[in-house]
C-alpha cells in the first residue's frame, strides 16, 4: 500500500493486491466537515473522483475565508 499527498487535504492510498490494481481518494475532513472516500479501479475513476474533491476542498475553503468588507471612498 503507498499513500499519496495530492492537496492540503486529498490523499490517494493505492493499494497492489491479487485482485488487481485499485486505490481510494480520501478528502481529510476538519471541525466543520467529515472525511470522504471515494473508491478507484481505473483512471477514469481517479480523474472524476480527484475532481470532485478538488472542487469541494476549494469551495469549502472559500467559504471558510472571512469576506473583507466593502469600504466606501
Amino acid at each position: 500500500m503507498k499513500g499519496i499527498i495530492l492537496s492540503e487535504r486529498i490523499r490517494y492510498i493505492h493499494c497492489d493486491d491479487e485482485d488487481g490494481n485499485h486505490g481510494i481518494l480520501v478528502l481529510l475532513g476538519n471541525d466543520k466537515y467529515p472525511t470522504k472516500t471515494f473508491e478507484v479501479n481505473d483512471q477514469s475513476d481517479f480523474r472524476l473522483g480527484f475532481h470532485n474533491f478538488k472542487v469541494t476542498e476549494d469551495t469549502q475553503l472559500e467559504l471558510e475565508t472571512p469576506v473583507q468588507e466593502l469600504v466606501n471612498v
